[in-house]
């Protein structure tokens, strides 16, 4: 069985030489760090069509953008005020009681829910809900096409979800999702978010829609696939995209991935980024605390 997670170490961990003007901003990024933004991200699953194992719903973010342009992502985004909205209506049981060790603040994990449904539902049209009056997993949602309005005005912000969810008799239901792993961007880093990495299964009778205006592809792609086109430089993804897919890679189907996560450590996964010697090295936790599948990569 191939080592993925090994060889994204020794790549991502490869040195190179910092210039003096580079080197003069790490130093100011030390002194201040920039306060890492809460975020949320969702990797969609289902069962690869053909013998065991799963495939992965990802996006390549466009060019333009300021953070992660050209990078292939699963779909999510930062927490915004909004995500705390009250009158979010919920079905089933509590956020703290569906997703322990999520977040030690209860309204906290519920911005964290809301900002992962909107965002899939944003991005790729696939809406993490049920009708209000709970009818469990099997409930029908209607799919991306016929939701395309409302998505197009979630995501210009002239509707709410919380808006959205009332008009369509829905809810969120925070066991739709279970918590995978949290990343937290390196001190010295400009632009940090911690992010919450959630695993879901394709609702049934839904299937992504068009992509919203942040990403040019999409597609379904088995883990194992997708990190040999990574190693040929075919794709190319942040640390904590490659490292969740590699961690995914090891199961067989949809339904083994959502039993891991009961048992995931949502410790958070921190990089440091190292300037020794005029050289510039990202270092993993990983490398130091070993590998457990069953747990995680801490």
């Amino acid at each position: 069985m191939v080592d993925h997670q090994a060889a994204l170490i020794t790549r991502f961990s490869a040195s190179r030489r910092v210039d003096p003007e580079e080197a003069a901003v790490l130093a100011r990024l030390a002194a201040a760090p920039a306060a890492p933004r809460d975020a949320a991200t969702v990797i969609l699953l289902r069962d690869a069509p053909a013998g065991p194992g799963v495939e992965a719903y990802m996006l390549r973010r466009i060019t333009a953008m300021s953070f992660a342009g050209g990078m292939y992502a699963f779909p999510g985004g930062r927490v915004d005020p909004a995500d705390g909205d009250a009158t979010v209506p919920w079905a089933g049981p509590p956020v703290e009681a569906a997703l322990p060790g999520l977040d030690q603040d209860p309204a906290l994990a519920r911005a964290l829910v809301s900002a992962a449904v909107r965002e899939t539902f944003e991005e790729c049209g696939v809406l993490l809900a049920e009708p209000a009056a709970g009818a469990g997993d099997a409930a029908p949602v209607p799919a991306a096409h016929g939701l395309e309005a409302d998505r197009l005005a979630l995501e210009n912000r002239s509707l709410g979800l919380a808006e959205l969810l009332t008009r369509r008799s829905l809810a969120l239901r925070a066991d739709r999702l279970a918590a995978w792993a949290r990343w937290i961007a390196p001190e010295l880093e400009p632009r940090r978010y911690d992010t919450r990495f959630f695993v879901a299964a394709l609702p049934p009778g839904q299937q992504p829609g068009p992509v919203s205006g942040e990403a040019d592809q999409a597609m379904w792609v088995r883990p194992a696939d997708a990190l040999t086109r990574f190693a040929a430089r075919e794709l190319a993804m942040l640390p904590p995209t490659a490292f969740t897919l590699a961690e995914l890679a090891a199961f067989d189907d949809v339904t083994a991935v959502l039993a891991a996560a009961r048992s995931r450590d949502l410790a958070p996964v921190q990089p440091v980024i190292s300037i020794a010697g005029g050289r510039w090295q990202l270092l993993f936790p990983h490398a130091d605390r070993g590998t457990d599948r069953g747990t995680g990569v801490r």
